[in-house]
């Protein structure tokens, strides 16, 4: 049998949910580095082929309160590679929770209430492009989907990231543990993947 197979099924999975996991001693600087406000760096692409720009569409056109709802708790900033799609899901999130207007309108009144100014206008000019999408309302569940589903391939990088750092500077005798942790936090992920696309997590 693999080592990898030999990750047990028990045990706490509460830090894969996404990639906001603990980082771990033995690789600490493989993590991946939080979105930022306004930091639009990660790929330019373009909007109406984007998952996660059409996720953000679809979520602020979107009327259906149990669909958006849905998204809104399942996804986390951790989930979105572009941080400036990060802090705009975190706007429209909060809204969504607060079971407030998420509407284009609303969420540029949030990023303009909390006065970044200048700093602010790369974000601005991502949430332009995002409302542009041309995402059916409708598709918010479909999109976010699709996001996650990245976020879920992703974070196998990242694990293998530090599985090599680990393997260069951990203490052997403690290796074999630290991969059943990751082990243990990929299937959480997978978990959370599956539990989405079965309708759940609301």
């Amino acid at each position: 049998m693999s080592a990898l197979r030999a990750v047990p099924a028990e045990g706490s999975d509460d830090d894969a949910a996404g990639h906001d996991a603990a980082v771990f001693d033995l690789a600490p600087d493989t993590a991946p580095v939080a979105a930022s406000a306004g930091d639009t760096t990660v790929d330019e692409l373009d909007p109406r082929t984007d998952p996660e720009s059409l996720t953000l569409c679809a979520l602020m056109w979107s009327a259906e309160s149990t669909d958006t709802t849905r998204v809104a708790a399942a996804l986390n900033r951790g989930d979105f590679a572009s941080p400036a799609h990060a802090e705009l899901f975190t706007v429209i999130a909060d809204l969504i929770t607060e079971n407030r207007p998420h509407d284009p309108a609303s969420v540029a009144a949030v990023i303009h209430r909390a006065g970044g100014g200048q700093k602010d206008a790369p974000l601005r000019r991502v949430l332009a492009d995002v409302v542009t999408a041309d995402a059916p309302a409708v598709s918010a569940v479909h999109y976010a989907d699709i996001v996650l589903s990245q976020s879920y391939r992703r974070s196998f990088h990242i694990a293998g990231q530090r599985i090599t750092q680990a393997a260069e500077q951990g203490p052997e005798e403690e290796l074999f543990d630290y991969m059943v942790q990751l082990g243990r936090q990929q299937r959480a992920a997978w978990n959370r993947l599956n539990a989405f696309r079965a309708g759940g997590m609301q």
